[in-house]
C-alpha cells in the first residue's frame, strides 16, 4: 500500500480545528447544540482519528516550544515533527 503525500501544516491545523469544533459542539440551524464523538467527527472531517490525535499532539508541542506556524504553514508536517523531535533530544 502506497502512503498518501505528506500533508501541509496549514491543512492539518484546519482539519484538527474542524474536528475539535464538531466534538466540542456547534449549533445547528434550529439553534440546538449538537455534539459528536471524536470518531464520528473524524469521519466527518475525512481524516482518521489516530492521525488527528497525532496532529493535535504535534501542534500542541510545537506551540509550547515556539514553532512559527504562520511562517511554516505551507511546509509539510514532517518539518513540525522534526522541530519537536530535535527539542526533545536536547
Amino acid at each position: 500500500m502506497q502512503r498518501n503525500k505528506e500533508r501541509s501544516i496549514g491543512f492539518i491545523i484546519e482539519k484538527v480545528s474542524q474536528w475539535r469544533k464538531l466534538y466540542n459542539g456547534f449549533y445547528d440551524e434550529k439553534q440546538e447544540l449538537k455534539r459528536m464523538s471524536l470518531e464520528d467527527a473524524a469521519t466527518m472531517v475525512g481524516v482518521s482519528k489516530k492521525s488527528l490525535d497525532d496532529y493535535l499532539s504535534q501542534i500542541r508541542l510545537g506551540r509550547y516550544n515556539g514553532f512559527d506556524f504562520n511562517k511554516n504553514k505551507d511546509e509539510k508536517v514532517g518539518k513540525l515533527r522534526y522541530f519537536n523531535k530535535e527539542l526533545k533530544n536536547k
